[in-house]
């Protein structure tokens, strides 16, 4: 007998208190990335200034300023992308929240698939089913 460690897949039960749970935290990461841009406008518009007195010498920290903002950018309709998906998960369906890892006994005889085949559902937060030994 050997004890191995072996990937346990975390799912969630899609539940209304669910669905409103991850979109508040959706838009709060949201909301941040909204003050990010903000911070980032006001540093560019600094950088303008001090640019238009002396041409070349805050190029590069614009460029670099630009393409964080442009970052924060992309990152944002992305997520406001998931708001929107969040609405249409159907109740009951599961979704993939994680992996963590666990230990497991194997010796010869025992079924592979069968012991690399553990999820742990969980249901508003709370652990509703092990599947898989």
């Amino acid at each position: 007998m050997l004890t191995i460690t072996r990937p346990v897949m975390v799912k969630v039960r899609v539940t209304d208190n669910y669905k409103k749970s991850l979109a508040m935290e959706l838009r709060q990461t949201v909301a941040k990335l909204e003050l990010e841009l903000q911070q980032i406008e006001y540093q560019t518009r600094k950088l303008q200034e001090i640019a238009k007195k002396n041409p070349g010498a805050a190029e590069a920290a614009l460029a670099q300023w630009e393409q964080e903002k442009q970052k924060r950018l992309d990152t944002r309709l992305k997520l406001l992308d998931k708001i929107k998906e969040v609405g249409k998960l159907e109740n009951g369906s599961e979704v993939l929240q994680g992996k963590v890892e666990s230990f497991v006994q194997v010796q010869v005889g025992d079924d592979w698939n069968r012991l690399m085949s553990a999820e742990i559902i969980l249901v508003d937060g709370k652990v509703a089913e092990i599947r898989g030994s």
